[in-house]
């Protein structure tokens, strides 16, 4: 191989690898997420330390006869648990909106009554809102118990783009949040975080709520930038 040649080759060689280098950050892969119970546990440190939360439910299959909660909203705060809003909900046949009040253990509703009443939800088969904000046993207390986890499908909500993590929770626990559901049972449950920022976004819950038949529950969680006053009426 003559000189000139040698060197035409080495010139060459230089051009694509610097060819390569330039393209290097427009074709580079998207970092791999992290497995799914870290995604969960960043998201759950995200969301308890806002300073406040919107909160919606929404039921869906549940059966005629069912007492209780079926949808809802309001603002939420982790210190101390608190709740304000209206709950739609079923007592005795009777449907209405609910209005509550509900800070730590102290529940007051507005239902066909002109002023709030402290009352006990468990005896409506509803839990006590405030508590769905408790660190300890709410509704952040779900993920770290949740098995079988798994990378679902991106899904779009509204403006957002979340992606899923799917797995299963005991019925004990469901149960134990939101007083309805067979705790002998096991229910699905699927997040959805937003992507990108890791925010949760929403929790579905479908499983044996009521004796006979299979129900869903969508709870939708938004952080919200400035705290809410909440206090008892």
């Amino acid at each position: 191989m003559s000189r000139a040649t040698a060197l035409r080759q080495l010139a060459v060689a230089g051009a694509l690898a610097l060819t390569l280098a330039g393209c290097s950050g427009a074709t580079k892969a998207p970092a791999a997420k992290k497995p799914p119970a870290a995604q969960l546990a960043t998201a759950r440190i995200g969301l308890e330390k806002s300073p406040a939360v919107a909160l919606t439910l929404s039921a869906s299959g549940l059966p005629a006869s069912a007492s209780g909660v079926s949808g809802g909203t309001g603002t939420g705060l982790f210190s101390p648990p608190s709740f304000k809003g209206t709950l739609n909900a079923s007592v005795a046949g009777v449907t209405g909106t609910v209005a509550v009040i509900a800070v730590d253990q102290d529940v007051f509703m507005k239902f066909f009554t002109p002023g709030y009443v402290k009352v006990d939800p468990k005896t409506y088969g509803a839990p006590n809102p405030a508590q769905l904000f408790n660190r300890q046993t709410g509704i952040t207390s779900l993920l770290p118990l949740t098995t079988h986890l798994a990378q679902g499908p991106t899904v779009r909500s509204g403006s957002d783009v979340l992606h899923t993590i799917t797995g299963q929770l005991p019925g004990a626990a469901v149960a134990d949040l939101l007083v309805v559901g067979d705790r002998s049972g096991t229910f699905d449950v699927t997040y959805g975080l937003t992507d990108p920022g890791g925010e949760l976004r929403s929790i579905v819950l479908k499983g044996p709520f009521y004796a006979g038949s299979i129900s869903t529950y969508t709870v939708g969680l938004k952080t919200l930038a400035q705290p809410v006053a909440i206090s008892r009426p």
